[in-house]
């Protein structure tokens, strides 16, 4: 999978790495482990559609648009902010993955909120302690197999009650990684 990622889509990886590592605040993006990770529990989802909530400059979009091709559906992103989505999909259309990735400009809390069944969810969105409403949003919407993985979930603002939730939540089974900021990953029973 990952070694028939195209020269184009590789070269604004790494424009977009090179500009995370100079300024963090800029993209607000996941590190590259953390991308490669969502990429292949996406593969691995069941059939159903594919969303991230918090599109930042694109790249995990990018890298989810991998998994998205090998099954045969769109990403649908969305983020609030109108700069961000106009980066997003700049970045996704040199990536070479403008028919994979949807790129909205709207709200996450109406895009969780939808009915058709989820496969995987990203929630990466803007402050962190959102993500627990976003949880109880997207929960119910995935279909069984399906992932819900929740970033920045270790941050100082965020709330512990949502971690305790995840985890005393019979609808899904948790883990919970140490990556740079913690990420929540959900599997539905």
């Amino acid at each position: 999978m990952f070694s028939e990622i195209s020269p184009a889509m590789q070269q604004v990886m790494r424009a977009m790495e090179e500009q995370l590592a100079r300024d963090q605040r800029s993209l607000r993006s996941v590190d590259s482990d953390v991308a490669r990770v969502l990429s292949m529990l996406a593969l691995a989802a069941p059939a159903g559609a594919f969303l991230e909530l918090g599109s930042s400059g694109g790249y995990s979009s990018i890298w989810l648009s991998i998994a998205a091709k090998l099954k045969g559906v769109k990403l649908t992103t969305v983020d609030l902010d109108e700069k961000k989505v106009a980066l997003a999909r700049q970045n996704v259309a040199n990536a070479g993955a403008a028919d994979l990735v949807e790129v909205h400009h709207g709200d996450a809390f109406d895009f969780a909120g939808r009915t058709e069944p989820l496969a995987f969810c990203f929630s990466d969105i803007e402050p962190p302690e959102l993500n627990a409403k976003i949880y109880e949003l997207v929960v119910p919407r995935l279909v069984p197999g399906g992932w819900l993985v929740v970033d920045n979930v270790t941050s100082p603002r965020h709330q512990k009650q949502f971690i305790e939730r995840a985890y005393s939540d019979p609808r899904v089974d948790c883990v919970l990684l140490p990556f740079p900021k913690g990420d929540m990953i959900c599997r539905k029973c």
